[in-house]
């Protein structure tokens, strides 16, 4: 038995949770839209999106603004009763601003979450051994510059900061003096750098943007690993630590999008964007332990590149209202054999709406909602945990946010 439970643990996903552990929400307009925004460039978070089309901006923005993420998930085990997973709360925020300095330059900055979310099953389900709460959180700094090449065409890029954090527990199988399981919890920070560029082009009502979001790498240094309630003959014989350090990384995948947008009058607009995640920098999760190396592990997690479609369109209701919606497909980068408790994806169709209301000197209200039906998904042969199983997921999303005009 010794350090057999710890290396278990130690072999999960210590982040987790579109495809992936991506979060759409970064925009009322892109999230209204299915994240479909690329080719268009609608405010200032068209940094993030297509750095690119800061030169087709035709003023200066401040948009600001978070969202609300109601995952709910449920799981039946292989000899029936359903279980469900505890409600959660989730609410990414984003800040963008963009000033045009002269006729072709401009510079910009993106403040916001693309990677997160978790899972919070209850603690006495029958997975608690394998999970029983996972939680990733992201910041994402990123100042931008752009440059018109020529009338038609401008380019844009901007270093990437990231610092994120995670936490997951699971209980043990074993019992304290209290007739309680044993409990571990790890905690982890890190931080990571990359790029992100793009080339916007407008062709005659039409633009095609051209974008790429580069890999992060987030080494975790000093994490912490606390274990409770494990008795004493154990800690003694050194089957468990009563807590040790532990050092790990995990690469946020590289995204590449190509957005074709369209103006087909004063009121209608529509944009297409097909996006190629490169999930497959996600092949193993290493521990090490620089005190207890005989603790070191190697878990495959064996990700895929995915891809992902949305469509988005626009309409000028009125003066003042913007009415928008957006429908797209989600492919889950995670295979058969991988699939956990800890992130129970699947492949996922959206659909989405909102709009933005204008008020006086340049201030507008925006909101939106997305829901995300993931596919039911059976676990027949899990290659980690062998928690098998049925998993069925939905997310609920409801955005509010602020834009300032100038």
């Amino acid at each position: 038995m010794k350090n057999r439970l710890l290396l278990a643990l130690l072999m999960l996903p210590f982040f987790g949770e579109g495809g992936g552990f991506q979060v759409n929400t970064q925009g009322q307009k892109a999230t209204s839209m299915g994240g479909s925004v690329s080719g268009l460039a609608m405010d200032a978070s068209v940094a993030f999106f297509n750095p690119g089309g800061l030169m087709a901006l035709d003023s200066n923005y401040l948009n600001a603004g978070f969202a609300f993420l109601l995952p709910k998930s449920a799981f039946l085990g292989p000899y029936g009763g359903t279980e469900y997973m505890s409600a959660q709360l989730y609410t990414p925020f984003y800040v963008y601003a963009n000033y045009r300095m002269k006729e072709k330059m401009a510079l910009a900055l993106s403040v916001n979450t693309p990677y997160g979310l978790g899972t919070k099953w209850k603690e006495n389900w029958s997975g608690r051994y394998v999970s029983q709460e996972a939680r990733l959180n992201t910041i994402f700094i990123q100042p931008t510059l752009a440059i018109r090449l020529s009338d038609k065409v401008s380019i844009g890029a901007g270093p990437v900061i990231v610092t994120g954090n995670a936490r997951l527990s699971r209980a043990l199988p074993v019992a304290g003096q209290d007739g309680s399981e044993g409990q571990v919890e790890l905690k982890g920070a890190g931080n990571g750098f990359g790029f992100n560029a793009g080339l916007y082009a407008e062709l005659a009502g039409s633009s095609i943007g051209l974008s790429y979001r580069s890999a992060v790498e987030l080494d975790l240094r000093n994490g912490d690993a606390t274990f409770s309630n494990i008795p004493d003959y154990l800690l003694n014989n050194g089957s468990f630590p009563s807590s040790s350090s532990f050092e790990s990384s995990i690469t946020l995948p590289a995204v590449l999008t190509l957005g074709i947008g369209h103006v087909f009058n004063e009121k209608i607009s529509a944009n297409l964007d097909f996006n190629y995640t490169g999930w497959e920098v996600y092949d193993s999760l290493i521990f090490e332990f620089p005190d207890q190396p005989q603790l070191d592990s190697r878990s495959p997690k064996k990700y895929k590149n995915s891809f992902a479609l949305r469509l988005g369109g626009q309409y000028q209701y009125s003066a003042r209202l913007q009415l928008r919606a957006g429908l797209a497909y989600d492919q889950s980068p995670v295979q058969d054999g991988y699939l956990g408790a800890e992130l129970p994806d699947a492949d996922k169709v959206i659909v989405a709406a909102g709009g933005s209301y204008r008020l006086k000197k340049g201030w507008s209200l925006e909101a939106s909602f997305l829901f995300e039906n993931l596919r039911e998904r059976k676990e027949d042969n899990n290659v980690e945990h062998n928690l098998n199983g049925t998993y069925k997921s939905y997310l609920y999303v409801a955005g509010l946010g602020v834009q300032y005009q100038f």
